[in-house]
């Protein structure tokens, strides 16, 4: 059922849930159940955005497809290192460093 799945996605003290979507709407005598109410975000600069965050479950106010937040600055490549840390990655990036004689 739709409680049950959003409370496997429970994990914080605070209940989490997505600022745009009211969770208690009212269901009517025979209508159809629908899946639970999902907000995203294309959020440009040619990413697409994941399958996860539209059909997922999960709830990160961080998240730039799902979350409140934007891609601003410098957009960079990497190699992922570590994944230890929650919401967090490590990154190394190459690059030339110049040392002048």
């Amino acid at each position: 059922s739709l409680e049950s799945a959003i409370m496997a996605e429970q994990v914080e003290r605070a209940f989490q849930k997505q600022d745009g979507v009211f969770l208690n709407n009212k269901t009517r005598v025979g209508k159809s159940k629908t899946k639970g109410q999902r907000w995203f975000k294309s959020v440009g600069l040619g990413f697409k955005t994941p399958k996860e965050a539209k059909e997922g479950s999960y709830i990160d106010k961080k998240c730039p497809s799902t979350g409140n937040v934007s891609i601003r600055g410098r957009v960079f490549k990497g190699i992922v290192i570590s994944t230890k840390m929650r919401r967090t990655i490590i990154i190394r990036r190459d690059y030339l460093h110049y040392i002048k004689k």
